[in-house]
């Protein structure tokens, strides 16, 4: 059988479920990337599905009951706001355990389109469910902004939620006046990730214009120095070789203690030679500089930035 007419089915009939939920509807109707949901009253009792949305909720000065994946949230998502000991794992960000989230017994979940286009209809079940697309648009940060205000609407959390965001609005201008203070001042910056693929080569992630990165180098009077087009997840996947074709006055990057590519003794004859590392202006962000998340970790990478660029030599 050709599965695209069944798919065309599906998602007829979840937009008319969601037409037909919405109409009754007598709370809040949320529109997200999958339609549109009823929620009503103030949710209580949450589960987050995407450690950005757990990020969020702790944000907003709500603790989930129930969130995807805690060990790895707790090891990268560096915010000043932790989990509480009852948040209860309920598996991976990619599986998560239907029975383990039912159990909980949520009022609203929380997830990604990325990862819920096959268990939407599950989740739904078992309560409102709202579907965001943090790679769906030309700008991760304006996404990013505008699910925190949405969540915080449906969780009856608009006076946190605007202090959130003046908060960073106000840290930006912070670090912009540090920066044009020690004459840097849209200096070009190229930041990656570099890893070691399954594979076995040496790989780098650079991050494009419509990435968080880039848009906050830019609130910080920067400009990215990576011109590729767009991807859809923010970022360029290249080889080492690509290093010598930047065009960047700082070179910016993070690579785990166990795999640095960039120590490699294979690699460090190309990696001395190049323009940036011999001035001085190839800095290394923390091994767990988060480069995706709601707004506490863009904070937190404005930080970031700001501390590689002023420690220069």
């Amino acid at each position: 059988m050709n599965p695209r007419p069944l798919g065309l089915l599906t998602a007829l009939l979840l937009s008319a479920l969601s037409g037909a939920h919405a109409a009754t509807c007598t709370g809040q109707t949320v529109t997200h990337a999958l339609g549109q949901t009823c929620v009503t009253g103030v949710p209580k009792r949450v589960v987050s599905l995407e450690w950005t949305y757990t990020e969020n909720l702790l944000a907003l000065g709500v603790q989930p009951v129930g969130a995807a994946d805690l060990t790895g949230y707790r090891e990268w998502v560096r915010v000043p706001v932790s989990l509480g000991a009852g948040v209860r794992d309920v598996g991976t960000r990619q599986q998560p355990s239907l029975e383990l989230i039912r159990a909980l017994k949520p009022d609203l979940i929380i997830t990604t389109k990325l990862r819920a286009a096959g268990s939407y209809a599950q989740l739904s079940a078992i309560a409102p469910t709202l579907v965001f697309d943090p790679y769906g648009g030309e700008s991760q940060l304006g996404e990013m902004r505008q699910t925190f205000t949405t969540m915080a609407r449906v969780l009856r959390r608009e006076g946190t939620a605007r202090q959130v965001l003046t908060n960073l609005d106000a840290r930006l201008a912070r670090v912009r006046q540090a920066l044009k203070a020690q004459g840097l001042a849209g200096d070009r910056v190229v930041v990656a990730q570099a890893y070691t693929a399954r594979t076995g080569s040496a790989t780098l992630r650079l991050f494009t214009r419509n990435s968080m990165v880039s848009e906050i180098l830019g609130a910080v009077g920067l400009t990215n120095g990576w011109a590729a087009a767009n991807q859809p997840y923010g970022f360029s996947e290249v080889s080492l070789e690509a290093l010598s074709t930047l065009n960047t006055r700082h070179f910016l990057y993070v690579a785990q203690r166990e795999d640095d590519v960039f120590a490699a003794p294979s690699t460090r004859p190309l990696w001395q030679a190049l323009p940036f590392v011999k001035a001085g202006r190839a800095q290394a962000l923390n091994e767990r500089t988060w480069t995706f998340g709601g707004p506490l970790s863009a904070l937190t990478l404005a930080q970031e930035l700001q501390g590689a660029l002023l420690r220069r030599p």
